[in-house]
């Protein structure tokens, strides 16, 4: 493995050295990435992986300077403390020169991809699900991607659900919604509640598209939180989105915790998040399955009282 970082991360070395205690013979880029440069680190200690980026624009004036890694690192400890998947360990974050935040993390080894690793993937999602939280939100605000987060507590999944995920999007999307767009939304807020099962809070990864789950040697791991107490069912429909997460997934999942009925017609529902924050990131290119989504949404019936 031949040491690859760019010019402008090699000025990180020195401080990866010191957390480590170790040199650093070599590395190689991850695949993906939008938000992040991610890579395998070779070191006279063994691998790591590290995440390195330059935040985009200041620190607004009178706001507090939060390194852009703090947030997934403490959705890792929420993970690691509930148990069921393999997260890696944190073992530095922060700022750097050159502009950089980075976040140093141990490396999980790959595993081949079998049938027992997708169902025990299923079973310990349904496990982590399972396990008692507080209430919805609560939890610090994060960012989903490379946008803020907020995670205020809520009385209901619905309220949560609008209030700390559609509303922030809605409003940071301006004018790349038309008025028929925001009119749609509008009436499906009055229906949130009942298009929602009413459920207890579980802690979800919160962004668990099939490019942050992992098969390791650790078992079914997870990566790049955006964490939060909410609903079960957004993680099941973020395995939905872009697809290629397996069958047994799903049904291992259901076999060990099954969803309300109907959880497959509410992937729409759920996905207006994700789907919303990437018209933010990313563009318009997202817009027309963000509407088709939207229109999947207020054909649901309501199968609840709110």
């Amino acid at each position: 493995m031949n040491t690859v970082l760019p010019d402008a991360l090699r000025p990180l070395t020195p401080l990866i050295e010191m957390h480590l205690g170790a040199a650093v013979q070599g590395g190689v880029r991850l695949h993906g990435g939008d938000i992040s440069a991610a890579y395998r680190l070779r070191t006279t200690r063994g691998e790591f992986v590290l995440k390195a980026a330059r935040p985009a624009g200041p620190t607004p004036a009178g706001s507090q300077h939060l390194p852009m890694y703090a947030p997934e690192a403490e959705g890792l400890a929420l993970l690691r403390a509930a148990g069921p998947l393999a997260v890696p360990d944190v073992i530095a974050f922060g700022d750097g020169p050159g502009g950089w935040q980075y976040l140093l993390l141990s490396y999980l080894p790959p595993a081949d991809d079998t049938p027992a690793l997708h169902a025990a993937l299923g079973r310990g999602l349904a496990a982590l699900h399972a396990r008692p939280a507080p209430g919805f939100g609560g939890t610090p605000d994060n960012l989903f991607g490379s946008l803020p987060q907020r995670n205020r507590a809520a009385g209901s999944a619905a309220e949560f659900f609008w209030c700390s995920r559609l509303l922030p999007q809605l409003e940071r999307a301006g004018s790349a919604l038309g008025a028929a767009d925001r009119a749609r939304f509008a009436e499906l807020r009055g229906r949130l509640p009942r298009l929602i099962p009413p459920e207890p809070p579980a802690l979800v990864h919160g962004d668990l598209w099939h490019g942050n789950l992992l098969f390791t040697a650790r078992g079914p791991a997870l990566i790049d939180p955006a964490v939060a107490f909410s609903h079960r069912e957004v993680d099941l429909a973020a395995m939905k989105l872009f697809g290629g997460v397996p069958g047994p997934v799903f049904a291992a999942y259901t076999e060990a915790l099954p969803p309300a009925e109907g959880w497959e017609d509410r992937v729409a529902l759920w996905n207006l998040y994700p789907l919303l924050a990437h018209v933010n990131m990313f563009g318009a290119g997202y817009l027309s399955r963000l509407r088709e989504a939207l229109e999947a949404s207020l054909r649901l019936p309501e199968r609840w009282s709110g």
